[in-house]
């Protein structure tokens, strides 16, 4: 951790003990312990243990809003797009750091206080408007099935947010892999159409 500055180590150790033990039974002893420094050095950069959980959540946020954007940005087929916006999220699965803010963010919300849940909950409704919004782009050019635009939200995103719970880096798929099998199961369905 060295060259890193005091709020990121904090940061940094944060994540792995919420990820290990859960939010609560996490303590700030254990944080002190693995930081190397006083509670009241902590206590500088965070007034408690909320608002270092609302951090990691709002980062992680900021991080999916932002792989997001860039898919929509630089995609202009709505069906490409959605293809590189479930891409995008799941390859931030397949990196060890960033799988762990993602279970936090997932996982760990409800733990917050209202007003700093409030603007995570913010975040994950933009996560899904982007969604949404993509799918109804595909209805405008014709191109889906009719199925009701936030069902099929939900559906995409409740799908690729359990990969992190059963995806392991040294698995039989890798994360590309699992992403394009994914795609193929979320855009062209699981069952062969039958001939008529």
């Amino acid at each position: 951790m060295e060259g890193k500055g005091t709020k990121e180590k904090i940061i940094e150790e944060a994540i792995e003990l919420f990820y290990e033990y859960g939010f609560t039974k996490a303590s700030t002893r254990q944080l002190v312990g693995r930081v190397g420094m006083t509670s009241s050095a902590i206590y500088n950069h965070f007034s408690n243990k909320e608002e270092i959980l609302f951090d990691i959540i709002k980062n992680a946020g900021d991080k999916v809003i932002s792989a997001l954007n860039k898919a929509i940005e630089q995609h202009d087929d709505p069906v490409d797009c959605l293809k590189h916006m479930i891409d995008g999220m799941l390859y931030l699965f397949s990196d060890g750091g960033m799988r762990k803010e993602i279970a936090i963010f997932i996982d760990e919300l409800y733990q917050l206080p209202e007003d700093l849940k409030e603007l995570c909950n913010r975040q994950h409704r933009q996560v899904f408007k982007l969604f949404r919004d993509q799918v109804g782009k595909i209805a405008d050019i014709n191109r889906l099935n009719a199925i009701d635009h936030t069902v099929a939200a939900f559906g995409i995103l409740g799908t690729m947010l359990w990969v992190y719970h059963w995806f392991r880096d040294n698995g039989r798929l890798q994360m590309k892999d699992i992403s394009e099998e994914l795609i193929r199961l979320l855009l062209y369905g699981l069952m062969r159409r039958e001939e008529a």
